[in-house]
Formats: C-alpha cells, structure tokens, sequence
C-alpha cells in the first residue's frame, strides 16, 4: 500500500509541476488500468473533500465520486478526442483519455474554496499540453481542440438558460397577474 501512495504522489507531483516532461514521456497504449487508478484517487480525494466542507454525505462522495469521474472521464475523453482528430491529431483514444485521466490530478485539490475554478483552468492547460504530445500537434491546435467542447458547451449552457428564463417569464405572464 506505500509503495502505491508513493507511486501516486510522486506521478501527481510530475503531472502538476512539469507537465510538458511528463506527458512527453507518458505511455500513449498499454491499458487503462494505471491511469484509472491514479484518476479514481484524484475523484475519491475530491468528493471526501467535498463532502467536508458541504457536511454532506461520506458514502455518497466516497461512492458517487470515483464512479461519476471514470464515466466521465470516457465520455469527454471521445469528445476531445473527436476534436483533436478535427484539428489533425494523429493519437490515439487510449491516449486522450489518458491524458483526461492523468488531467484529473488537480480534482484532488478543486475542491478547496475560492482556489478550486482557478486550478479547474490548470486542468485546461493540462489537456492543451497533453494533447500536443498525444496528438502530435501544435500547442495551438491542441488548445483549439480542447475549447471546442468547451466553447460548444457553454453555449448551450447559456441558450438553455435563457430559453428556460424566457418560458418561466412567459408562464409568469400567462398567470393573469392583475398588476394590483
């Protein structure tokens, strides 16, 4: 059990203090297994964080957390990754979700107040960085691919709230309020 949390501090100190050596150096095949591991420790130290500073429920971050990130962790995985092959990426799927896997080291500390949004925009820099090496490409095209799922999502983010904030208004309206 030492030798893994060694392990795991000493990969965590690599990919959040010299990224570019690490990813360069980063095995793009061979399996998922270590880096879903690194990455279900970075979720289960996240959700116990937050389930501290919420008083919310421990089983439910210890349980929901990992198990949320791994899905995810696949799910955006196929998103970036059909968006470095847009912008000419030659890697592979393995490769991009270990990048996402290993990106997942600052969820061990985005959960702590006011520093948590900045080290989240540390994660993008992580991806942007990782997807050169994965990818082959440019910083530029990687940092492309990585805020077209972001650019995409956001804009829906924003038109479903207003759509939304549009038919509550709408509903408000139709309620016959009388003015009185």
């Amino acid at each position: 059990m030492s030798e893994f949390i060694d392990e795991f501090i000493g990969t965590w100190k690599k990919v959040i203090t010299t990224p570019g050596d690490f990813f360069k150096e980063m095995p793009t095949s061979g399996g998922y297994e270590e880096p879903l591991k690194f990455a279900v420790v970075n979720y289960l130290i996240s959700g116990i964080g937050i389930a501290l500073i919420t008083f919310g429920s421990m089983f439910a971050a210890v349980i929901a957390a990992p198990i949320f990130g791994i899905i995810a962790l696949f799910i955006f995985g196929l998103m970036f990754h059909i968006c470095f092959k847009i912008v000419g990426g030659s890697g592979s799927y393995e490769g991009t979700v270990r990048i996402m896997a290993y990106a997942s080291a600052v969820e061990a500390i985005s959960w702590i107040p006011i520093i948590g949004w900045i080290i989240g925009l540390y994660a993008i820099y992580l991806g942007i960085v990782g997807g050169t090496f994965v990818h082959n490409i440019t910083t530029l095209r990687s940092a492309i691919a990585i805020f077209i799922p972001i650019v995409v999502l956001t804009t829906i983010a924003v038109l479903l709230i207003v759509v939304l904030g549009a038919a509550f208004l709408a509903a408000l309206g139709a309620g016959g309020y009388c003015g009185y």
